[in-house]
């Protein structure tokens, strides 16, 4: 398996921050440079939820 994240897409016109304006809301720029970022290969027998749910927050910069 090979643990991917998207950064970048908070803030982008998919994500629900500002989303006072609920449906209608417009985007805060039309071309969000979004970023996949991978991992190394995890082999399967090893991988697990918890695993790869650390990996992922590594590969978006999130604090675990």
């Amino acid at each position: 398996m090979v643990p991917l994240a998207l950064r970048s897409m908070w803030g982008s016109m998919w994500s629900r921050r500002d989303s006072r304006l609920g449906r209608m809301r417009l985007p805060r720029r039309l071309r969000a440079h979004i970023e996949v970022a991978a991992g190394a290969p995890i082999p399967g027998h090893a991988a697990s939820a918890a695993l790869l749910e650390a990996q992922v927050r590594a590969l978006r910069g999130d604090a675990a």
